[in-house]
């Protein structure tokens, strides 16, 4: 029904289903934003609102920090308790230095290891963990697809290439956290995998046509929808040409109600990625877009760093101007109340007993992972007898998983020296790594790349390096599609990300301890 010039306190009154609650109260349980561990005061106040949820962001915190924070949220005595958000997902999405968090392998290692149970066993202890710190809601799986090589923002955060796969490493994720009472979000529907363009950035377009998007890209969501064995789903930042021409399927009615809702028969949470992206503000306002994707049926509008005040005294001044139906209202109010109501949203104290569990599965899966793409002179196991360098390209951040790796070899009794530089080598470093190569009898040459955000400095000093060695090991420790860049590699593993385990593991395989288990998880062409 549309209503127009009608006060506030008429509107309330007329409201069905739970109109105790204020109009003011509800539309706050639409919001949640972003923010930083710093800033709990400021967030204390959004607590008293009763904001729909908080998305624990990124920093250098501890995890006692990460602790202290939440439990000054929990300090308030709200109306609602919110949604305790995080992207805890492996790759360079998460790190475990930014919240104090254990190390998760990359979605794409655990394609490559492919051990469904494993995995599952793996996000219980890690719905654990976030328990521990006061987390009750994570934004993943990620299910895309990644069929793009150059895709600049999924990449190894993708299990696979294979949808099948996608969706039962993904829903093992699903079952472990909710065996943890962790509330877990699938994205980025419908699919991000074949995307050439960082919606961070700007607004990506996918000119698939339908029926590759419903039968390839959509299929993990499909499935695990069909079970109804999820609680929430995030759509992306994407234009989807053959689906809606003009809206992203963030705020595409065409996409979140015509298919999420009349078609898959999807009833729980829809949330928006973060409405701060350039996707979206390069054409709205952050409380324009908010209202907009409410509207065309979101649940929860992720603001980021958005005002909060200003998107929802936008939401409730088109709900009194009659623009918006308040049975669209009340449907997302209930929803978010029946979700936090079945995972008892709350303060929640859990032991940390767990931990050793926790690792001996990464551990595990870790082996399972790791991929010998190829060795056509038979360079591993790696002979002792020889002077080892291992030269590895990475963000400072990995640098003590790289020492890991390092003293691993020393023990299996190699001699090897490690030099660790950074992923855009300077002119300087350039000529030392020459000098390093020329004298090694065996190089291990460690790559960094990020899908098709390829680092050419980079690259260049790796080719490099591969003429000027005797013998060498291309270790790709990230995106595996980063082997094509070096044609003239004769021997190449793949970790799919780097963690302790990882390093641990690569070292077992290249001292012949341990045997490489892991299965490519996408298609490479490689020549």
């Amino acid at each position: 029904m549309k209503l127009k010039n009608i006060s506030l306190s008429l509107l309330i009154f007329l409201m069905p289903a739970s109109a105790e609650v204020s109009l003011k109260d509800k539309v706050s349980q639409f919001i949640m934003v972003s923010a930083d561990t710093d800033s709990p005061e400021k967030i204390k106040k959004l607590i008293d609102e009763n904001i729909g949820g908080i998305q624990v962001q990124w920093g250098s915190f501890s995890l006692g920090e990460t602790q202290k924070f939440i439990a000054k949220i929990y300090e308030s005595t709200p109306t609602f308790y919110p949604f305790i958000a995080i992207d805890y997902e492996g790759g360079t999405v998460f790190h475990s230095e930014t919240l104090g968090l254990m190390d998760l392998p990359t979605n794409m290692m655990l394609g490559a290891a492919n051990a469904p149970n494993d995995t599952a066993s793996l996000f219980y202890l890690a719905g654990l963990e976030l328990k521990k710190a006061g987390i009750n809601m994570s934004f993943s799986p990620v299910l895309d697809i990644n069929t793009n090589p150059m895709n600049p923002i999924i990449g190894i955060r993708s299990f696979s290439s294979n949808p099948e796969k996608a969706y039962a490493l993904g829903n093992s994720v699903v079952n472990g956290f909710k065996a943890a009472n962790i509330i877990s979000t699938i994205k980025h529907f419908p699919g991000h995998g074949d995307t050439f363009l960082d919606s961070h950035k700007t607004l990506p377009e996918v000119r698939l046509p339908e029926y590759e998007l419903i039968n390839k890209h959509m299929y993990p969501f499909k499935r695990i929808i069909e079970e109804k064995n999820i609680d929430c789903l995030m759509t992306a930042h994407v234009l989807y040409t053959s689906l809606d021409k003009e809206m992203p399927a963030s705020l595409s009615k065409k996409i979140m109600k015509d298919i999420l809702r009349d078609s898959l028969k999807y009833d729980g949470l829809i949330i928006t990625d973060s409405l701060d992206m350039k996707a979206i503000t390069s054409k709205y306002d952050i409380p324009t877009a908010a209202f907009i994707a409410l509207k065309n049926g979101a649940d929860i509008l992720l603001i980021g760093r958005g005002d909060f005040y200003a998107v929802r005294d936008k939401i409730i001044s088109e709900i009194l101007k009659g623009n918006i139906d308040i049975n669209r209202i009340n449907e997302s109010y209930e929803r978010i109340q029946r979700v936090k109501k079945k995972y008892n949203v709350g303060p929640l104290r859990v032991s940390d007993d767990f931990n050793r569990a926790y690792d001996s599965i990464t551990r595990a899966l870790s082996a399972k992972a790791i991929t010998l793409f190829k060795d056509s002179v038979k360079a591993i196991p790696l002979d002792k007898s020889s002077d080892i360098a291992a030269i590895f390209f990475v963000p400072e951040r990995f640098y003590p998983d790289t020492i890991i790796f390092y003293r691993k070899l020393l023990e299996y009794g190699y001699n090897v020296k490690q030099y660790n530089f950074s992923i855009n080598p300077s002119i300087e470093d350039l000529k030392k790594i020459e000098e390093i190569a020329s004298k090694s009898k065996m190089t291990l040459i460690g790559s960094f790349q990020w899908s098709g955000v390829q680092n050419l400095n980079q690259k260049k000093a790796i080719n490099r390096m591969m003429s000027l060695s005797k013998k060498n090991v291309l270790i790709s420790l990230m995106s595996p599609y980063d082997v094509n860049n070096f044609p003239k590699a004769t021997t190449v593993i793949m970790t799919y990300g780097i963690t302790p385990f990882t390093m641990e593991t690569m070292a077992d395989v290249l001292s012949g301890t341990s045997q490489p288990k892991g299965v490519l998880p996408v298609q490479i062409n490689f020549d």
